[in-house]
């Protein structure tokens, strides 16, 4: 059952402007947008965008929204995805009331739906930043929004397809949920297929062919025993592998013995560790298990998503706590991510970037999926702090 919600009169503590951005996060998660379905979302955004004062602002023909802020060099660009992933059991999962969820002082007032901390309620506070500064005092450099789609499938035409067309800037922000901390990146991942071959026969006569299937379990056995024996890092955690996922040929639709069967695998790296040496060491395992067994099987890279670093003393990293602590009044959480988020193409592409962002990464893509208000509109006014502190002339410093 969802959970109760609460009067209207719960944001009265609030501002005018931190209402208006609290009420546009309601009409957002109200309105769904899954991979591919974000164009009424962009344009919400859109719309709003330019009420809020921005310049030279775009949605492409993916749906990507592009808008700037300011005056100069493109000094600070900014992303998050438009983009959720689909209900999954989640009760009235575009209802976006207001609730109380517990805290460490008690009771907190949240917004909840599905897309509301991955990331609806996260890329509006972005936009909103616009409502807790003066833009006519960014003299110096450009704040860049960017809120991309089709994120929750790693599709090439969010974030990798604006760097292309050149749109980036001198440092980078994701607003994917750290809990106001600022995050220096996350883990890399490869995705490889490893086939297993066999033979195909009639299903009644199974005898006279080579289940696939039944090949590919000393295969799966080994890549179980595989996280054993992988790194970790002190920051960034542990390295993993796991199956995501398995399909034959045919399938099952059709009474005939499967001639072969994918493995998928998602294997997350460490700092020290190389996409190339994780292919390589998967490689090793798939010919030695062949190699014992005498079943034959191929293995194939299907895609890489980078590793996302940024050296902790990095002048970003530094005005990005400034940012949170003169917002919060407490120093933030310094940590990373255990998922990967799009930024790591802007910081593939040479962009430092940092991870600063309201709601919890616990509760992305589960039933009980919700933000806080205040970590919410804290997020805002921490975005308007760093965009002054990096875009402003010397009157707004």
């Amino acid at each position: 059952m969802a959970p109760a919600s609460v009067e209207a009169d719960a944001l009265a503590a609030y501002s005018p402007e931190e209402i208006e951005l609290v009420r546009f996060v309601q009409d957002v998660v109200a309105t769904p947008s899954l991979t591919g379905e974000e164009a009424e979302v962009a344009r919400m955004l859109a719309d709003r965008l330019d009420r809020l004062g921005y310049r030279d602002i775009e949605v492409d023909e993916h749906g990507n929204v592009v808008a700037r802020l300011g005056e100069g060099p493109d000094r600070l660009m900014f992303n998050g995805h438009l983009d959720h992933v689909p209900p999954a059991g989640m009760e009235d999962p575009y209802d976006s009331r207001l609730i109380e969820v517990p805290g460490p002082a008690g009771p907190t007032l949240a917004i909840r739906g599905r897309g509301t901390c991955d990331m609806k309620a996260n890329v509006m506070a972005g936009a909103f930043a616009a409502a807790f500064l003066d833009p006519g005092r960014l003299t110096d450099g450009t704040f860049v929004f960017t809120a991309d789609v089709q994120e929750e499938t790693d599709s090439p035409v969010g974030v990798p397809t604006l760097l292309e067309r050149g749109i980036r800037a001198e440092y980078g922000i994701s607003s994917e949920s750290t809990q106001l901390g600022v995050y220096l990146g996350h883990r890399g991942k490869i995705q490889v297929d490893v086939r297993v071959a066999g033979r195909s026969s009639h299903a009644s006569t199974p005898g006279d062919g080579l289940n696939a299937v039944f090949r590919a379990v000393p295969f799966l056995q080994a890549f179980e025993a595989m996280p054993d024996g992988l790194p970790a890092d002190e920051l960034f955690g542990p390295a993993t592998l796991t199956v995501t996922g398995i399909s034959s040929e045919p399938t099952g639709d059709v009474a005939v013995v499967p001639s072969a069967c994918t493995i998928r695998l998602d294997r997350r790296y460490v700092p020290g560790e190389t996409p190339e040496g994780c292919l390589a060491e998967i490689s090793r395992t798939v010919e030695r298990v062949a190699a014992e067994t005498g079943f034959e099987a191929t293995t194939n890279l299907v895609n890489i998503y980078p590793l996302m670093s940024i050296e902790s003393d990095h002048e970003l990293v530094r005005k990005g706590i400034a940012a949170v602590a003169s917002v919060t009044g407490e120093t933030p959480r310094v940590g990373t991510w255990r998922f990967g988020v799009n930024a790591t193409f802007m910081s593939a592409a040479g962009i430092p970037t940092i991870g600063i962002g309201p709601g919890n990464e616990d509760f992305a893509h589960t039933r009980d999926e919700h933000v806080p208000v205040d970590e919410l509109v804290r997020a805002s006014r921490i975005y308007a702090r760093l965009i002054e502190d990096l875009c402003g002339g010397e009157a707004a410093r």
